[in-house]
């Protein structure tokens, strides 16, 4: 059990420090130290590497550009997806197939990290312009340049930016 104030401090510091990786969602062992199961219970959940595909961790944290909230919300759906699908585990198809739904449900959080902090002149078109560009010249005014690399939302590319994470792109084409 954590003490209320930790959590909210643990939730501040994942959203304002982002350039810190934050490691709290565990793909393969997700209740590891739960104290609901004992260490060697065989009831408890855990996820073969292998059921998230060829490279699946690797690709969901690529996708999302290691941002928590991000790889959780794409885990979920990629779990729900195969569920429904009846697999047990997830192929290329399903994975696309889960990002698609990943941007639907996650609506709220992308709209958020891309449109409602892009509270400066010009910001927000920048970001737009990555619906038909995977990666532009980087924006002409010095405080956009420096805000968008503040958040986190791009990445330089030699004399390019792209978007740090490929889902934000994907929720800029789909609804954005």
């Amino acid at each position: 059990m954590f003490p209320i104030d930790l959590l909210d401090t643990l939730r501040e510091s994942i959203q304002s420090h982002r350039q810190i990786t934050w490691v709290l969602l565990l793909l393969t062992e997700p209740l590891k130290h739960s104290k609901l199961w004992q260490a060697d219970d065989p009831a408890r959940p855990r996820f073969a590497p292998e059921m998230w595909g060829e490279r699946g961790i690797e690709r969901i944290y690529d996708e999302t550009g290691g941002w928590p909230h991000l790889v959780q919300l794409v885990a979920e759906t990629l779990v729900d997806r195969m569920n429904d699908a009846g697999k047990g585990r997830v192929d290329d198809e399903l994975f696309e197939r889960g990002l698609d739904a990943a941007v639907t449900a996650g609506d709220a959080v992308l709209s958020q990290l891309l449109k409602g902090e892009s509270r400066l002149p010009g910001e927000w078109e920048f970001l737009l312009a990555f619906r038909a560009h995977e990666a532009q010249s980087p924006p002409e005014d010095d405080e956009v340049r420096r805000s968008l690399r503040r958040r986190l939302v791009v990445v330089e590319d030699g004399d390019a930016w792209r978007l740090r994470a490929p889902l934000f792109r994907r929720w800029l084409r789909k609804r954005g």
